[in-house]
């Protein structure tokens, strides 16, 4: 049975999930086994369908084997589960919302359609066509760049007053002038932040973070999260120290050096938390090497080996 998710509980660090290829076909085993791993890690629930699980890639067969096993598998460990249904039209994302629904998803989290640049009005129709189909099952924005539109505060909380399904936003490029607006606006609602800025913007608010980065150590994210929720931000410095060292050292060089995406470097982490996803990203997107693995590794043992659980 689907989970009760409010803007009063909707909080904490929710890991993303990847989607393991096998000669071009979701690998169920894997996909299980990842699951699985997160069990007992105190993680507040998963996730499908962002960039980490190469949602552009998925065929309606394949965004239905992920939503049905992510839903039995994340329940049976005993977290709530989102599942992802972006896509490029309303009527995708609809058919995709009943597919989830199907599933026993607790929630929907989606983006705004990107192929063209959406005006104020119609992303306010397409969040409350998309919540209209969800019926009472609540909605989570992913609001990103990618999407082409950055949503102003105000039309946050226009469409945040006129949709009450809708709990919360992943935006993990806000920043803490922009997040005290919002929260201003819609003081319940549910913003979630990037893993290198939850300690500074929890102070401001945040409710946690949609993280890939808890692919590598799901306990470190949690325990920060619990720090900053306890007030505790001097013992929770150094473990947001280490997360932010991990990004703009490792990740962001893989990114604007190397020219992988976050897709290929989320799987990096995980892969080097040990855990068997594969490295392949579906195509076009250039995929990561063992080397990528052993390089973040070796910079773990020497900077920060907290995040390797050592």
């Amino acid at each position: 049975m689907p989970m009760v998710l409010s803007r009063d509980t909707l909080r904490g660090i929710w890991p993303a999930l990847i989607t393991p290829w096998t000669d071009d076909e979701l690998d169920e085993r894997r996909f299980v086994d990842e699951i699985g791993a997160y069990a007992g890690t105190g993680v507040h629930g998963i996730y499908t369908g962002g960039t980490t699980g190469e949602f552009y890639a998925q065929d309606d067969r394949t965004f239905e084997r992920i939503a049905r096993l992510a839903c039995r598998e994340g329940h049976a460990i005993g977290v709530p589960v989102q599942i992802g249904c972006t896509a490029l039209s309303t009527r995708t994302v609809r058919r995709r919302v009943r597919v989830a629904l199907d599933c026993d998803t607790d929630g929907i989290q989606v983006a705004i359609p990107f192929w063209l640049e959406l005006k104020d009005d119609e992303v306010a129709a397409f969040v409350r066509d998309v919540a209209d189909e969800a019926g009472d099952v609540p909605l989570i924005l992913y609001h990103t760049p990618r999407a082409k539109r950055m949503l102003s505060p105000a039309l946050i909380a226009e469409i945040a007053a006129s949709v009450p399904t809708l709990l919360g936003m992943k935006y993990p490029s806000v920043d803490a002038p922009t997040l005290r607006t919002i929260l201003g606006l819609v003081p319940d609602l549910c913003v979630f932040v990037g893993e290198d800025s939850l300690l500074p913007m929890m102070r401001e608010g945040a409710r946690g973070c949609y993280s890939s980065i808890a692919g590598l150590n799901a306990r470190i994210l949690v325990d920060l999260y619990r720090l900053a929720t306890a007030g505790r931000y001097d013992e929770a410095q150094s473990l947001h120290d280490a997360v932010h060292r991990l990004v703009t050292e490792v990740l962001w060089p893989m990114v604007h050096d190397e020219g992988l995406w976050d897709s290929a470097v989320d799987r990096v982490m995980r892969v080097a938390g040990g855990v068997d996803v594969g490295l392949t990203c579906q195509g076009p997107y250039r995929s990561a090497t063992p080397e990528h693995v052993e390089r973040l590794v070796a910079w773990c043992r020497s900077n920060a080996p907290v995040l390797l659980g050592q």
